[in-house]
């Protein structure tokens, strides 16, 4: 108001929206995601046409992935895949110790 405004409204601004999370892409991102896990954020980003930010965001904060191993997990993990990763890993590194690895 001070440099004469009356209006409380923003004007429009040039540039992409804050908001592009949306249902749409997050949707989008989640069926690319599940056809081939290995996918990459650059790939992600080329193939929306979303920023890097937005992409890494739906990623982790919308689908609540992470990225491991190349590939995108769930963040929560059941009760029986938690002991099951254990199983394995207790397993691994008993062939080790014995130099049975490979």
């Amino acid at each position: 108001f001070r440099e004469g405004r009356e209006e409380i409204e923003d004007e429009e601004r040039s540039g992409r929206l804050v908001t592009e999370s949306t249902l749409e892409n997050i949707e989008e991102i989640r069926s690319i995601v599940s056809d081939d896990p290995h996918v990459t954020i650059a790939e992600l980003q080329e193939h929306t046409g979303l920023s890097y930010g937005t992409v890494h965001r739906i990623l982790s904060d919308h689908l609540e992935l992470r990225k491991i191993t190349a590939r995108y997990i769930p963040k929560q993990l059941m009760d029986y895949q938690r002991s099951e990763r254990v199983r394995i890993c207790k397993e691994n590194l008993s062939r080790f110790e014995e130099g049975r690895w490979r």
